[in-house]
């Protein structure tokens, strides 16, 4: 019993420290280039930081904890591998991009194997990490190997927060990355008539997914995916040229936000907060770790927490305030 929680414990404290990572140099850079952004990214870091503290309590005092050497581990384990090597195949040998090949995975595995549609999705974003990043298919695997141990030592820490799949990926592709002594890309802030429209994205992709997967009960993956798949065919055929392949990452991005559970998000007000927020910080943290994959279910990591945190707050203000309580989602 004490090893399974000591395991699981040191799958949270790398989640954590992975997601502080992202948000605390994101918060530093937009410091730094005095952008207009930096006091949500406080307010954002804030809940994240409280948000991790009482989900660190939540696990200490958990009474069960899984084991991660049964069959169905192995089954797990496996899952998350043939995502990421299934979602770097289209995205390199047929050339389907990172969007498409990550949302047409996400589908086949919901519609294929769906009790295996999860750890496949946590494998796919893996596996649209950049062709730069990972030269060969040795770096994907030994990727893909981390985030698999990781998916397993996790699968109790922060349930039903948008984007932790991401972050599993991120943790993988990161310490992959960063072991090989790989440069990351350095992708530059978007311009200025961008902004609005990939705020907007933000806000309709994530609204849509979270439509899909908690209102009309698809699930989370076949949402996301689907939000992906739609948003990397359309949106580079409406928009040309970099604007168009930025809106389509955006709309990604923006459903991990939305495949949130409505035990954590509680009402639109927090469904679009997060989609705006998610906007935000995908702008400010362009710059950072660039064509590491999990990178953009990271940023919506964060901002599923923080989100629910400030919600929280809120309720138990309006509590005691009856007058301001918030319209629930039915």
């Amino acid at each position: 019993m004490l090893w399974k929680k000591c395991l699981a414990i040191s799958g949270f404290i790398v989640l954590s420290i992975m997601v502080l990572l992202l948000y605390g140099f994101t918060l530093y850079h937009s410091w730094l280039v005095k952008r207009i952004g930096t006091f949500v990214l406080i307010l954002l870091c804030v809940g994240l930081l409280k948000g991790i503290i009482v989900e660190g309590r939540h696990l200490w005092l958990a009474e069960e904890y899984d084991d991660p050497l049964t069959l169905q581990s192995v089954k797990l384990f496996s899952a998350v591998f043939l995502g990421a090597v299934i979602t770097f195949m289209l995205k390199i040998e047929l050339g389907l991009g990172a969007v498409v090949g990550a949302g047409l995975t996400a589908l086949m595995a919901a519609l294929i194997v769906p009790r295996l549609a999860v750890p496949v999705y946590c494998g796919s974003f893996v596996g649209m990490t950049s062709s730069r990043l990972f030269i060969e298919y040795g770096d994907l695997c030994l990727a893909a190997a981390v985030a698999g141990i990781l998916y397993l030592l996790t699968q109790r820490s922060f349930q039903g927060y948008g984007g932790k799949l991401g972050t599993i990926a991120f943790a993988g592709t990161f310490i992959t990355g960063f072991g090989l002594e790989r440069e990351f890309q350095l992708t530059p802030f978007p311009a200025i008539d961008l902004i609005v429209p990939i705020l907007l994205c933000a806000v309709i992709a994530t609204a849509f997914t979270y439509y899909l997967s908690s209102i009309l009960g698809h699930g989370a993956v076949l949402a996301s995916g689907g939000t992906a798949l739609i948003g990397g065919l359309i949106l580079p055929n409406l928009f040309s040229g970099e604007a168009g392949s930025t809106l389509a990452v955006m709309a990604i991005c923006a459903s991990f936000a939305g495949m949130s559970s409505p035990t954590r998000i509680t009402n639109w007000w927090a469904v679009l907060a997060m989609g705006l927020f998610t906007g935000m910080v995908y702008i400010l943290s362009m710059p950072l770790a660039g064509g590491a994959g999990g990178k953009l279910g990271t940023i919506s990591f964060g901002v599923a927490i923080s989100v629910s945190t400030w919600q929280t707050v809120i309720h138990k203000w309006s509590i005691r305030n009856p007058s301001h309580q918030p319209v629930k989602v039915k």
